[in-house]
């Protein structure tokens, strides 16, 4: 069960960023095939990202969209997770959010699609680069 990372997410979502026709082909098979998650730590990390450039409106628009896709299945981070966020970036030097997004992918089968490279440092996570799918 990967868990697709946010920079997927948002390069699927703007058609004018460098990655979304490899992002777009990446949720087309996500899609088809329902091991494939959201986290939803993602999607609060997009409502944040979307709040403080105002675009609220977009927000509704593209989580609605994603929410749909997915038919719902989404990640949820428990104590558990969040313990184990906190560890990672002691350990590693994640990001608040990575960090979340790679506990959680661990809670699941360990593998997170992303471009970001950060998450190769991670003993036990296997990244999966959408542009070598």
């Amino acid at each position: 069960m990967p868990l697709i990372e946010l920079d997927v997410l948002l390069a699927f979502i703007n058609k004018s960023d460098k990655h979304h026709e490899v992002a777009s082909r990446v949720i087309e098979v996500a899609v088809s095939d329902e091991s494939y998650y959201l986290s939803s730590v993602a999607l609060i990390e997009m409502s944040l990202i979307y709040r403080s450039r105002s675009m609220e409106l977009e927000l509704e628009e593209d989580l609605r969209l994603l929410l749909s896709l997915f038919n719902g299945r989404t990640t949820h981070l428990t104590p558990l997770e969040a313990m184990r966020a906190a560890w990672i970036r002691r350990k590693y030097g994640l990001s608040f959010f990575d960090s979340l997004h790679a506990a959680l992918s661990m809670s699941l089968d360990s593998t997170i699609i992303s471009f970001d490279e950060a998450y190769n440092r991670i003993e036990g996570l296997r990244r999966i680069d959408p542009r070598e799918w």
